[in-house]
């Protein structure tokens, strides 16, 4: 896997498209395979690693958060270093529990000494920055580096899509997580880099809400 950024400066924490389906679909490549995953209803993060080690943590709204998600035990403190490399990823930091009354951004904002270590939130990793692997790759290395990554479905199919759409409206598929919709992708990495992004959200990536 081939990874190149600038250093010092934050990757994007984009948001997701909510276009028309068909619409979108007929963007791509004849032949796409599309990953969906589950929507999370939680708190985009992006970590860097510089030689294995967590060097900084961002939100979109604060780029200072790096102690306390320190605190955040599935959050890694250290990866594989064996690329030798610094490694930008995004992922969501949720509550297990709709119900829950942690606020994550209380978390986020909270001293140190009143944090402790917090094994109520958990973090899934979907994307690396920069990567130039498919999308199914990135969440092999993901998980070889010590994440959790999103539930993964694969189709080329775009009705097989809307069929996995409509099983989550009547809460038959990724009930047991905190959800608000689910998320398309373009597998393809070539794929990506021809969509590219806006400057609100990647073009490869759709949100179906209900």
């Amino acid at each position: 896997m081939a990874l190149h950024f600038p250093i010092d400066i934050y990757m994007r924490l984009l948001g997701l498209d909510k276009d028309c389906f068909s619409s979108w679909w007929a963007k791509l490549p004849e032949g796409s395979t599309i990953v969906v995953q589950p929507k999370i209803d939680g708190y985009a993060i992006g970590l860097r690693y510089k030689y294995g080690q967590l060097v900084e943590a961002y939100s979109r709204e604060d780029s200072e958060i790096i102690e306390n998600i320190r605190h955040i035990n599935a959050i890694p403190l250290s990866i594989d270093d064996t690329l030798k490399v610094e490694v930008e990823l995004e992922g969501i930091l949720y509550s297990p529990s709709t119900n829950s009354k942690i606020s994550i951004e209380q978390v986020l904002s909270n001293s140190i000494s009143e944090i402790g270590n917090n094994t109520s939130l958990l973090f899934l990793a979907f994307h690396i920055f920069c990567s130039n692997s498919d999308e199914l790759s990135d969440l092999t290395q993901l998980q070889n580096w010590g994440f959790e990554v999103p539930i993964t479905l694969r189709t080329d199919d775009p009705k097989q899509v809307k069929r996995w759409h409509s099983q989550w409206i009547k809460k038959e598929l990724f009930s047991n997580l905190p959800t608000n919709g689910i998320v398309a992708k373009c597998n393809s990495s070539m794929t990506k880099n021809i969509l590219g992004a806006s400057t609100s959200y990647p073009n490869w990536a759709l949100a179906l809400t209900s």
